[in-house]
């Protein structure tokens, strides 16, 4: 099993929960399911989500690598408001 822990910043944290909320087919067909949510405590619009998913660490560093090069989710990512590209990490 493994964690994968990614950082978003985004323009509007209300208009990106849309987007991501309408994306959740997506994660759910990885086998992802969302461990935590967690806000800065100085901008609401920058914050941190953990997911847990029965694969090893390298298959989801390789998973998440894949799904942030997809460029379908390129779209959805920019169209939800996501100013950079997310890091990540995984344990």
């Amino acid at each position: 099993m493994a964690r994968i822990f990614m950082t978003h910043k985004v323009g509007d944290y209300d208009e990106w929960k849309k987007g991501y909320d309408a994306d959740a087919e997506r994660r759910q067909a990885a086998g992802l399911r969302e461990a935590g949510h967690f806000h800065s405590t100085d901008d609401r619009n920058s914050f941190l989500i953990a997911w847990e998913t029965e694969v090893s660490v390298e298959e989801a560093t390789a998973m998440t690598t894949g799904m942030l090069n997809d460029p379908e989710l390129a779209k959805v990512m920019e169209q939800a408001g996501v100013l950079e590209k997310p890091s990540f990490w995984v344990a």
